[in-house]
């Protein structure tokens, strides 16, 4: 049998509790082998479903899910090759740390020799050595964490499950379980399906991201992908800031809005329809008010540390949102400047295939010249 690189597939599956709307509706996607994925969006995207789903903890109400090339419905939970690290953690608080990561190889009846050679690979692998016989209620919650990692990767699946595991964490630890995850990952080099509402969570740590809404998939790719080509509104707000704002596509390489016209690099639509534009916070650049490409008025600003958030309007009332290095003063009269690269075009309605493809032909015309 020779082993292909998709691991889990989605084909058309709906997930529905009695008369209720769907909770997933027709998804169909594929999961690679040693990525680690996230799914992302608000509560009750479908995002958790997806995870029950694929854990056995809940069954389809139609369509397929394969794991392997095989079809998996029916297969009860236990003889899935998959673990899951639960957002409690769900460990045993009358068991120490050896006795929760050993709790599955018992189960199977291992025996104790190899039980407890796995389970101090295990530890060591999340940084627990020497914590075998430490009480579960003595643990930071850091190290609850490892503990149900490394509970989830001693029985050897092919896949580990996180459901917003990080939630309970404060900032700074939940910072540095973000690189720990990531690195144990790439380690291990398993599948890693994460699941969150958090965006920067799922841009600093993802090979792949589902943007979930409303029980589908709005759209699929690397964290770059999503951030800096978004397919709808609802994708570009929800990942990062953005300044969205309604247009028309004049021509190829150019857009109007805010009643100017302005040179893009997006091609493939049709002459003067009407589209939405998307330029993010750190792309406009403060400037005059003559080199501005848009004149703006400054209502507001907030030092974020990094950088100052920057909050004007220009003369039809459109908020423009600027993330920029210099101080602004409010009530001053302002240019904003930005390239033609900056400019994002999205298409209402468009599909996730419609959408590839016109990047695809976009980036078909950069390679012979525009």
């Amino acid at each position: 049998m020779i082993m292909t690189n998709t691991i889990i597939q989605f084909k058309q599956v709906t997930k529905q509790y009695d008369h209720d709307t769907a909770v997933l509706n027709n998804v169909s996607f594929e999961i690679e082998r040693g990525k680690f994925y996230t799914l992302l969006g608000p509560s009750g995207c479908g995002k958790t479903t997806i995870l029950r789903l694929i854990a056995g903890f809940t069954e389809a109400s139609e369509g397929e899910i394969l794991f392997n090339g095989k079809k998996i419905n029916d297969v009860p939970a236990n003889k899935r090759q998959v673990n899951t690290v639960f957002q409690d953690y769900a460990l045993f608080p009358h068991l120490n740390v050896f006795e929760n990561v050993a709790f599955g190889l018992r189960i199977k009846k291992m025996n104790s020799a190899d039980i407890k050679s796995k389970v101090k690979e295990a530890l060591s692998f999340v940084n627990l050595d020497g914590y075998e016989n430490r009480e579960i209620k003595e643990m930071s919650g850091g190290q609850r964490q490892r503990v149900a990692i490394a509970r989830a990767i001693v029985n050897e699946p092919e896949v580990i499950l996180l459901d917003e595991p990080l939630s309970a964490l404060d900032l700074k630890l939940r910072t540095e379980m973000q690189y720990e995850l990531r690195e144990l990952q790439q380690r291990l080099g398993i599948t890693f399906i994460f699941v969150t509402h958090d965006q920067e969570e799922a841009l600093a740590m993802s090979d792949e991201i589902f943007v979930l809404d409303k029980g589908k998939i709005q759209q699929s790719g690397t964290p770059t992908d999503i951030y800096d080509e978004p397919i709808n509104r609802f994708v570009a707000d929800f990942i990062g800031e953005s300044n969205i704002v309604s247009g028309t596509m004049v021509e190829d390489y150019l857009v109007e809005f805010t009643g100017k016209q302005f040179e893009c690099v997006d091609q493939g639509l049709n002459p003067n329809e009407p589209i939405e534009i998307v330029i993010r916070p750190e792309d406009l650049e403060i400037t005059s008010k003559e080199r501005g490409k848009l004149q703006v008025r400054v209502d507001s600003q907030l030092f974020r540390g990094v950088h100052y958030e920057i909050s004007s309007y220009d003369g039809d009332g459109n908020e423009w949102l600027v993330h920029s290095t210099k101080k602004a003063v409010v009530g001053d009269e302002i240019g904003l400047y930005f390239d033609p690269e900056a400019i994002h075009v999205m298409r209402f309605n468009e599909t996730e295939e419609e959408f590839d493809k016109r990047l695809e032909a976009y980036e078909d015309g950069e390679e012979h010249g525009k």
